[in-house]
């Protein structure tokens, strides 16, 4: 992880939930998803946003990142530099009950 101009660099959370998510995904779709979180970390860090980072309507402060067919939900705290994995699931159904 790098560090970003302005001080020290983003982390990630990942709730208990999430985990459980992660550790079912096949190995294929699992390392897909880590890179996209690398990817996301690395740019937040450079102060950028992904392009693919979207902001989940009437969730302020809660964002999509996609990765292929999967889709990554995250809340940010930019005061804190952390991002909070919320869910990670397929984008048919991700946004079920949340």
């Amino acid at each position: 992880m790098t560090s970003n101009v302005t001080g020290s660099p983003f982390e990630i959370v990942v709730r208990r939930s999430a985990r459980k998510e992660l550790r079912e995904l096949p190995a294929k779709i699992s390392g897909q998803v880590e890179r996209a979180l690398d990817r996301l970390l690395s740019q937040l860090n450079e102060g950028q946003r992904p392009q693919d980072m979207k902001p989940l309507k009437g969730m302020p402060g809660t964002y999509r990142l996609d990765s292929g067919e999967y889709r990554i939900l995250f809340s940010m705290d930019d005061a804190e530099k952390l991002v909070t994995i919320l869910r990670v699931r397929h984008r048919k159904d991700v946004y079920r009950n949340l």
